[in-house]
């Protein structure tokens, strides 16, 4: 009878602390209510899908963890949020992840935040091909992130394609039809001749929507806890990372906690790299939270001294939000060694993107720093071989099909 009694007992504990641990969920994260249900129901659909799958390739080695004897973890606490459109993420994104952000950064306990777009299909333009995406794919993160950092928090925000348009509909009306005196467009950078008018300009916005959504994620958490993070990452969740991103590292050396240095990475630069950052806590959030507050005072910046570029994404962080950084007392440093490549919705992968052959557009030692081989890395990283691209393409382009062709 006392076997009995003790079990029940158990169980009903055991029913309290889901139900606690529910409660908890929607409580410290108000504002998610509309999202996080449906998350879960697809989590649990996506972990059953895990388990059919090898999900051993996705583990990392234990020996290559940050678990030194006696390592000291007192380096403040770190947030790393992700943003964008999750292309090919289980694929191409989640294994690089895994070895060269989630793994660097286990010693730190960092917790994740993520935002991403509910979108089943991409329509080919200047970002690439285009091709089908499986929008639940990034859920797998969660236990990614469980396996090498068991004590981590990690939270997820998405919105559906109309959802975005409800909100912006009027903003991008704006932009899209303002001129200046000379009739010319006002937001429109009509300088660069790669820009297509309007997708380049509406996909800034939902850039700029999804940065800004992660970052709101994490300062709920922030306020539920009444914890405040000292270091933040904001990453891309559409790119494969071919070196390792540790937050408390600038060019593979450790920072001490009075240091104040933001990282961007020493490629991409049209003039500067717009695709992540990491740094102090308040300067980050300039880059992550301030853009449309500060876009105004940037096109009058614009209209006066350079007319034609407009809201063009990389001028916008040069001009605007480094500016300010630097103004918050926090040094920016071109961290040559990293590198990641983008990647596409077919399974592409751009493995220019880190040399590009000019000095101006990306540092030589980027490339020179990655140690081997970008092919032989990217197979390594990815556990499979790549095929090369139609002709046409073949210098830029990879395809590497989790599924042979």
């Amino acid at each position: 009878m006392m076997f009995y009694l003790k079990q029940s007992l158990g169980v009903a504990l055991l029913l309290a602390c889901v139900i606690a641990t529910t409660l908890f969920q929607f409580c410290a994260f108000p504002g998610l209510s509309l999202h996080q249900a449906p998350v879960a129901v697809r989590l649990s659909k996506v972990k059953e899908k895990l388990k059919q799958e090898d999900s051993k390739s996705l583990r990392p080695d234990p020996g290559a963890l940050h678990q030194e004897s006696g390592a000291s973890t007192a380096r403040g606490r770190c947030a790393i949020n992700l943003f964008v459109l999750p292309r090919s993420f289980q694929s191409l994104v989640l294994p690089s992840l895994v070895q060269n952000v989630l793994s660097p950064n286990s010693l730190y306990q960092c917790d994740y935040f993520v935002h991403y777009y509910f979108l089943t299909y991409e329509e080919a333009g200047r970002s690439g091909l285009g091709g089908r995406i499986d929008p639940d794919e990034i859920l797998l993160l969660e236990q990614a992130v469980r396996d090498v950092s068991p004590n981590s928090v990690i939270s997820f925000r998405f919105d559906h394609e109309q959802a975005f348009w409800d909100k912006y509909q009027p903003f991008i009306d704006k932009i899209r039809t303002a001129n200046d005196t000379d009739g010319r467009y006002l937001y429109f950078p009509w300088r660069d001749t790669s820009y297509v008018y309007p997708q380049t300009l509406d996909n800034i916005v939902k850039m700029w929507h999804s940065i800004e959504s992660a970052w709101e994620v994490m300062t709920k958490h922030e306020l539920a806890t009444s914890l405040r993070y000292d270091r933040v990452a904001v990453l891309r969740s559409d790119v494969v990372y071919m070196t390792p991103i540790d937050v408390f590292q600038v060019n593979r050396q450790p920072i001490s906690d009075s240091d104040r240095v933001a990282v961007v990475p020493a490629f991409g630069r049209y003039p500067v790299n717009d695709r992540m950052i990491v740094g102090p806590r308040d300067a980050v959030e300039i880059w992550a939270a301030q853009r449309f507050d500060r876009l105004e005072t940037h096109i009058k910046f614009v209209q006066e001294n350079h007319p034609g570029w407009g809201m063009h994404s990389e001028r916008f962080i040069k001009w605007t939000i480094n500016p300010a950084i630097r103004d918050s007392n926090t040094t920016i440093v071109e961290d040559d060694n990293i590198c990641f490549f983008r990647a596409r919705a077919d399974e592409t992968v751009k493995i220019n993107d880190c040399e590009d052959g000019k000095s101006a557009v990306a540092a030589p030692s980027v490339a020179e720093n990655s140690g081997e081989s970008k092919v032989d890395l990217l197979e390594s990283i990815l556990g499979r071989k790549c095929l090369v691209r139609p002709p046409d393409s073949a210098s830029t382009s990879l395809q590497c099909p989790k599924t042979p062709v």
